[in-house]
């Protein structure tokens, strides 16, 4: 499993053992020549996923939802939809609403706020073949080192959201990037691949490990409930969806100000991929929210988490092999739930 982030943001991880004598390489640069963006690329051919729900105020102006990533109350990165003007061009449009004392500002909710560095602005965006070229002012480096990964998977993240793009790689001021200047984090070639929010299993050998994407549960300051993406590196398993639901019952770290959904004792009976739909037979301990009842979400964890893993964009749940599922508000369940369109919608 080829994982630029094994070669690079682990390799911050193991700063403490290279004090004790354990030898690593610098951070992995990119290991293809940084090419300009295409002449011919088209810088309006980006559309966000869920972008044909647009709707008309008044004044019939059109809106569409786009997820874009922001900084929590807790420190972690986390995505939340903003309705924006429908655009073309619109990925390279939004990132002004990710930008501190930008518009965006006054559309958040207390407890997210913008990442980007004061003033930075996107002078060009390129798409071509899935790959982004984005071109950001100056400003864009006035961060803190602390803030290198968080800005570049907020950004990654964000762009890799709309359906035409996969990768991005980064310049500034008209010129490529090739590693961030505080960490030396690579710039280019950025994928979803490379986490976000990184963590490592307890016990798991760095040397040896795979990264795997749970969603754990973060609160706003309203009380609202939002989900957040963590990077996991845990021992290397051929069992994608059993190792998934495995460390999402173990939980967040003890100290990350997130909480789990699920229940610690959590049985996984069986977890399988066929095509796009992950089976999942758990045990009766799901139906612990009320009267053989599953949380909303318990469920919503499980389908983002199978889901962000896998090639499957569905869960069919089941319980003792029961294929019925009591969901808190939602009746019973026996089809197959389909991954959200938005992973924290706007509520307001």
């Amino acid at each position: 499993m080829d994982q630029r982030f094994i070669r690079s943001a682990v390799f911050l991880l193991f700063i403490p053992l290279l004090v004790t004598g354990c030898m690593f390489g610098p951070g992995k640069e990119s290991t293809k020549p940084i090419d300009p963006p295409p002449a011919n690329a088209n810088l309006d051919n980006a559309t966000p996923v869920g972008a044909g729900q647009e709707k008309k105020d008044d004044k019939q102006e059109k809106t569409t939802g786009v997820e874009l990533y922001f900084k929590t109350n807790n420190g972690h990165v986390a995505p939340y939809t903003l309705n924006l003007p429908a655009s073309t061009g619109i990925a390279k449009e939004v990132l002004k609403f990710m930008v501190k004392e930008g518009p965006g500002v006054s559309m958040l909710p207390e407890g997210l706020t913008p990442i980007l560095p004061k003033g930075t602005q996107v002078k060009a965006l390129n798409i071509s073949d899935g790959v982004a070229t984005i071109d950001f002012s100056k400003e864009f480096l006035n961060y803190k080192e602390d803030e290198e990964e968080d800005l570049l998977s907020a950004v990654t993240w964000t762009l890799t959201g709309f359906s035409t793009i996969d990768e991005v790689n980064i310049w500034v001021d008209g010129k490529p990037l090739a590693v961030m200047p505080k960490k030396k984090t690579p710039a280019q070639g950025l994928t979803r691949k490379d986490g976000i929010n990184l963590e490592v299993a307890e016990g798991t050998d760095l040397t040896r490990s795979m990264p795997v994407i749970l969603y754990f549960m973060g609160q706003l300051p309203n009380n609202e409930i939002y989900y957040v993406p963590v990077t996991r590196m845990v021992s290397p398993s051929d069992q994608i969806g059993e190792t998934v639901m495995n460390e999402l019952i173990k939980g967040p770290q003890y100290d990350s100000g997130l909480s789990a959904a699920l229940d610690n004792t959590l049985a996984v009976n069986k977890v399988q991929v066929k095509g796009k739909v992950v089976s999942a037979d758990l045990g009766e301990q799901l139906l612990q929210y009320g009267k053989n009842t599953a949380s909303k979400d318990a469920i919503q964890t499980i389908v983002l988490s199978l889901t962000e893993n896998t090639d499957a964009d569905k869960v069919q749940l089941t319980v003792n092999g029961k294929q019925s599922v009591a969901v808190e508000g939602e009746g019973t369940v026996s089809q197959p739930v389909a991954r959200p369109v938005f992973v924290n919608p706007n509520k307001s």
